[in-house]
């Protein structure tokens, strides 16, 4: 189930956990990008034991709302666009609880510099896409997130509010080493992450997934001391230091495991219902 020493993960048992924070793209979500029939019993069960849990990914509020829905989330607070933005679903509209945006400045430079790469770009500001042209990997990222990319000239994507996130898809293997480069080219104010190996998430700087997490537990009066969270990717590195138990899917990067203190199985293998079991919250399967 994992490839580190036993003696890297925490065989004490958790400790009593008030808020778990939830990664989507490959914890929540299987590689079809469906919910796990087990997950979606084990949330509402963590749930009824007085247990709240929340999503923190790399997607907004659009990407978000459905998954919330079949989890039974639709009024619980997220955490979206890396940490970017927390906000939760009150009557169709968002309350925002704090939003960490980039400059139009800014987001204009990361556009034309991943254009002339050759690569897909586009911001998000609220609940819109913003794109300065469709191309297969912006369809593909569409017909799996149902979100909708609004083709925008510089002109009307600047007349907009400034974003919360500029993503930057690589389309296909091929495009991988361009992808390195921008990343290797962006200013120290930005803060990036690869989410996945052709996903680039591009935030102010600072700005990762505890940095929502943070004035979140001050709303809800919550310490930190009782938390957890679950993720697999590299993007999951700030949530896990922030939480008191950090738990990695079983099929996570070496560097993944190695900050969690237990390793769950795969998101196949009823990953996430099996570490809310763990916690103590439901009965693992």
């Amino acid at each position: 189930m994992n490839n580190l020493p036993e003696t890297t993960i925490d065989s004490a048992p958790a400790p009593p956990i008030s808020l778990i924070a939830l990664d989507i793209d490959g914890t929540v979500l299987t590689p079809t990008h469906q919910v796990a029939p087990s997950t979606r019993v084990a949330v509402t069960a963590a749930r009824r034991h007085g247990s709240r849990l929340i999503l923190a990914s790399s997607r907004g509020p659009v990407a978000l709302e459905a998954v919330q829905t079949e989890l039974g989330l639709g009024d619980e607070w997220f955490i979206a666009y890396q940490g970017a933005l927390v906000a939760r679903w009150v009557d169709d509209e968002l309350e925002v609880l704090s939003s960490t945006p980039l400059d139009n400045a800014t987001a204009r430079s990361v556009e034309s510099c991943a254009v002339a790469h050759g690569l897909a770009v586009g911001r998000y500001i609220g609940t819109r896409w913003r794109v300065p042209r469709k191309t297969a990997a912006i369809e593909r990222e569409a017909a799996i997130t149902g979100e909708k990319p609004i083709v925008s000239s510089p002109a009307e994507a600047e007349a907009d509010l400034p974003p919360q996130k500029v993503l930057v898809i690589a389309d296909g293997e091929s495009q991988i080493g361009q992808l390195q480069e921008l990343f290797a080219s962006l200013p120290p104010d930005l803060s990036a992450t690869f989410s996945k190996p052709d996903y680039l998430e591009i935030t102010a700087a600072g700005v990762d997934k505890s940095h929502g997490l943070l004035p979140l537990l001050v709303h809800l009066g919550i310490p930190a001391a009782r938390t957890a969270a679950i993720g697999d990717g590299l993007n999951d590195l700030g949530l896990f230091a922030a939480v008191n138990y950090p738990i990695a899917m079983g099929q996570a990067p070496v560097e993944v495991m190695a900050a969690a203190r237990w390793i769950t199985s795969t998101n196949t293998e009823d990953g996430v219902a099996r570490a809310l079991g763990h916690l103590g919250l439901v009965d693992a399967p």
